[in-house]
């Protein structure tokens, strides 16, 4: 970290000092890519292998050391490679233990749609269920499953379920991201803002909320809860890719590629997702680096590649070639 910081600053300032930019991020939360929502993903797998040293057959201790993993990996702090073995090693003893325990058939979902084993993940997710229809878990990660898969009115019928049972309003997000896939984004906002109001220094909900503005072009409002949602979120690259990509798309070029610039500098010393550096390319209209960093994505099992079917930044993309070739090799079912 300390060999980028001469660089980054250098960029950082750029970004952050410029009199004409109409909108300011801070140099101070660019180069910390996330680094303290990613420790507290790690004190959580931690905290579960903690309860594995006083019960080493705890299943659900187990599980949790899985999903905290996989956590890492969604948000995008780490690549596939770091987290998969330890995640499926975790599984496997949770399996051994308790195969029909709803939790460990969930993460067997989860694990299965990861590696684009998508007959195997829907069997796993049902049978989560079938133990357990309670298990709102289960059935979020279901409708994420049925979305990526493009059974939208599945998917919005597990949600319906969720909403149902949802009394503490866990899952406003998760209704949000299904409303989002369909670019419904005036549905998204009152849950948005309703997530914010139970929990205001959470991140992930400005976030949604940016997407949402951004969907509506409403790019003032976009590009302000985006910049809220990047501090909060102390410069996740998940949320640092949308606010450049909409950054682009409200005209504010210049910032945008300084943003990317930033990001090609920082990946030659650390992990960056690739599909988030390609959301600002797309935005900026350079499709040819967004697909070479799809290609990329794509060798990485992203995460971020899961949702390509029904993800809209993805459109321009649509009738390349190259990108219908990435679409082919997911092998998404017909």
């Amino acid at each position: 970290m300390k060999a980028l910081l001469p660089s980054l600053i250098a960029i950082c300032l750029l970004i952050s000092c410029r009199e004409k930019n109409k909108y300011q991020l801070d140099k101070n939360i660019l180069i910390y890519f996330g680094e303290k929502h990613k420790k507290e993903f790690q004190k959580l797998g931690a905290y579960y292998e903690n309860s594995l040293q006083i019960d080493s057959l705890n299943v659900e201790a187990m599980v949790g050391v899985a999903e905290s993993e996989i956590l890492i990996y969604a948000f995008g702090y780490v690549p596939n490679s770091s987290v998969m073995t330890k995640v499926e090693s975790y599984y496997e003893k949770a399996y051994k233990l308790d195969s029909l325990n709803t939790n460990v058939q969930k993460l067997k979902g989860v694990i299965h749609f990861i590696k684009k084993e998508w007959e195997k993940s829907e069997i796993a997710f049902k049978k989560s269920i079938d133990k357990d229809p309670e298990n709102l878990n289960s059935r979020h990660w279901y409708s994420l499953y049925l979305m990526a898969m493009k059974r939208v009115d599945e998917s919005m019928e597990q949600s319906d379920i969720i909403l149902g049972l949802d009394k503490n309003e866990d899952f406003l997000l998760a209704r949000g991201s299904l409303y989002y896939f369909q670019s419904k984004f005036k549905e998204m906002l009152p849950l948005m803002h309703k997530a914010i109001e139970n929990d205001p220094e959470v991140p992930w909900a400005y976030d949604w909320l940016g997407m949402a503005y951004n969907g509506l072009k409403e790019h003032d409002e976009a590009i302000k809860t985006y910049i809220k949602a990047f501090n909060l979120s102390d410069g996740t690259v998940e949320v640092g890719g949308g606010l450049g990509h909409a950054l682009a798309d409200a005209g504010e070029i210049v910032l945008a590629k300084q943003m990317s610039s930033f990001y090609d500098q920082a990946v030659k010393k650390q992990y960056l997702p690739a599909v988030q550096r390609a959301f600002i390319h797309i935005g900026l209209k350079e499709f040819d680096k967004a697909l070479q960093l799809l290609e990329q994505a794509y060798d990485e099992q992203s995460w971020f590649l899961l949702f390509m079917q029904m993800e809209h930044w993805y459109d321009p993309l649509r009738n390349d070639p190259r990108f219908h070739d990435i679409v082919e090799r997911m092998g998404f079912p017909k």
